[in-house]
């Protein structure tokens, strides 16, 4: 139980790698905030798993919005107490080649990926200071540090993350607040099953342990940084990717 007494807010909790993430800090004992813009999805993933955990709550919102991240954050402060663990998880896709890519789906994978990621940091940074402790761990992507076709804007906001990261983590060591960024590779997850097989082939050949990666690999990760034993570990980038990127 490395986390028995904390509390986490994990966004985009409720499929894929956040729910993961979610169940993996759970068993360690961390009361988890699940956050989700689909209020539905949430709904359905706490009655499955409210027999299991007795350790986790719910709070729909979008978290590019400014003023309902605030409205969060006093909701959860005020009924937690604290949240000691932030993992900035919710992330979007709209792929297209640039020359064909329309405003609006450049815009939304800025706002959800990395506005998401500055606003959800941005209300619970003076928390954390305040306490003079705290995790803060963004997901970014293998694509962030390597570029990929048809992703000039997913790319964009996660190599944004990265940076974004490093001078979270220099501004906050003195308050003994550890920011680290994780750059998955390409995992098993609705995001991925979307990718025509043929493409999905090709990636394969580039991936030096011949297979896509699990959502629990990423969230095994998260728990040993949100824990005591990476304590001295800030402003990193843990890329997990069977090899794709070294």
């Amino acid at each position: 139980m490395k986390l028995a007494g904390k509390s986490a807010l994990v966004t985009g909790a409720a499929s894929g790698i956040g729910l993961s993430i979610t169940e993996r800090l759970a068993d360690e004992g961390a009361s988890v905030v699940l956050n989700d813009v689909d209020e539905n999805k949430l709904n359905n993933v706490f009655a499955n798993h409210c027999g299991t955990y007795k350790n986790l709550y719910i709070y729909a919102c979008d978290i590019t919005d400014k003023t309902a991240v605030q409205k969060m954050s006093d909701y959860l402060l005020g009924k937690l107490g604290k949240i000691d663990i932030l993992v900035n998880n919710a992330g979007i896709t709209r792929d297209s080649f640039l020359h064909k890519m329309a405003d609006d789906d450049f815009d939304s994978v800025i706002k959800v990926n990395l506005y998401g990621t500055y606003n959800c940091s941005r209300v619970f940074i003076q928390h954390m200071r305040n306490n003079n402790s705290g995790r803060i761990i963004n997901i970014s992507s293998v694509v962030g540090m390597s570029g990929n076709m048809g992703q000039t804007n997913y790319a964009a906001s996660k190599a944004a993350i990265i940076g974004f990261t490093k001078a979270l983590a220099l501004e906050s060591a003195a308050k003994n607040i550890t920011v680290n960024a994780i750059a998955p590779g390409f995992i098993t997850t609705t995001m991925t099953d979307m990718i025509p097989e043929k493409v999905k082939n090709k990636i394969m050949e580039k991936i030096p342990m011949a297979k896509f990666g699990r959502p629990d690999d990423i969230a095994n990760m998260v728990c040993f940084l949100a824990s005591e034993e990476a304590g001295y570990i800030t402003g990193q980038v843990i890329s997990i990717n069977g090899g794709y990127l070294t």
